[in-house]
């Protein structure tokens, strides 16, 4: 797996038994309590847990704590990361890794964009890019410094090889902002992001959901060393043949399984099929590591994950040996 987000050779297609993920949800002053199932993050952004979305928590649309961006000076409160219990998060999560069969990944949900719409709501968040860019700039700019004062105990307490920001800033047709927008306002953030986590000796990656190839290009220029989580919406071989050299893609399966037929379950052979497939697909693009999840009321959600991440490594260990 650091060979694949080096860039370097290698002979297998890596996978999520690959990774050990920690950080994420266990931030409750940035997801609240129990990882967003219910109550107020540090921001005082009220969450509650989603049936559409699989359990995953969501900022309550009933809840803005920013009505108008250009009070934010007045009225955002950024969480005291000082007093977070951060050894007793370390001890926890990294009790179930293996440093020496698993890559560690510190996942920081809520980057710059994903922040600003949280205190917003989505919709006067996406307004405010358009109707306030020069106050977008100004919050962004101290949500990103914020952030990266996390850095600091992340280092200390879990020393990851990898950290990845989650900032969704993309849905399944396009990016929630014009790529322009996104390049003048997003993208200086995520530069100086990338540069705080590898002045610590970490690997930065770029988490966004969606279809975001218009701006994946610039992700290399901002720092990023790899790309999750790949959906197949993107031209995900086009795209490799254009920054596969220097940008590791992590993902690339479809995570809704559309190839299932409705009122059918997918047997175990199936689910291996799908996984050769995507193998061969995206395999011969390199620096790729399929992230094997699902997300489909016709499946059983872990023995499947298991079976189709086993595959990955039957079927994708001397991939490029052969």
């Amino acid at each position: 797996m650091m060979a694949i987000y080096g860039h370097e050779s290698h002979d297998h297609i890596g996978c999520l038994l690959d990774t050990a993920g920690v950080g994420g949800d266990g931030e409750e002053f940035e997801n609240g309590p129990m990882g967003g199932s219910g109550g107020p993050d540090g921001f005082g952004v009220v969450w509650a847990k989603t049936e559409s979305g699989g359990g995953a928590g969501t900022p309550d649309p009933g809840c803005i704590v920013l009505p108008d961006i250009t009070e934010w000076k007045k009225v955002v409160r950024f969480p005291d990361v000082s007093k977070f219990d951060w050894k007793a998060l370390a001890d926890s999560q990294l009790a179930r890794a293996d440093r020496n069969t698993q890559v560690i990944d510190y996942r920081c949900y809520n980057g710059p964009f994903l922040r600003l719409v949280d205190l917003m709501g989505m919709v006067e968040g996406l307004m405010a890019f358009f109707e306030e860019p020069e106050a977008c700039e100004e919050l962004l700019t101290a949500i990103t410094d914020y952030r990266i004062s996390t850095l600091e105990y992340i280092k200390k307490y879990f020393d990851p090889d990898i950290v990845t920001i989650f900032d969704d800033f993309a849905h399944e047709r396009g990016l929630f902002i014009p790529p322009d927008t996104y390049k003048e306002l997003i993208a200086p953030q995520h530069k100086r992001w990338s540069d705080a986590v590898r002045s610590y000796g970490m690997i930065p990656d770029m988490h966004v959901c969606g279809k975001a190839e218009s701006v994946v290009p610039s992700f290399i220029d901002e720092g990023f060393e790899a790309w999750q989580i790949v959906q197949p919406e993107n031209d995900v071989v086009g795209l490799q043949k254009e920054v596969g050299d220097r940008l590791a893609f992590f993902g690339c399966w479809d995570l809704q399984a559309k190839w299932i037929k409705p009122g059918t379950s997918p047997t175990d052979d199936e689910l291996r099929a799908k996984v050769r497939e995507a193998v061969d697909l995206y395999g011969p693009g390199g620096n790729l590591a399929l992230m094997c999840v699902i997300n489909n009321p016709a499946v059983d959600t872990i023995p499947a994950i298991i079976t189709m991440n086993q595959e990955v490594i039957r079927y994708g260990t001397g991939y490029y040996c052969r």
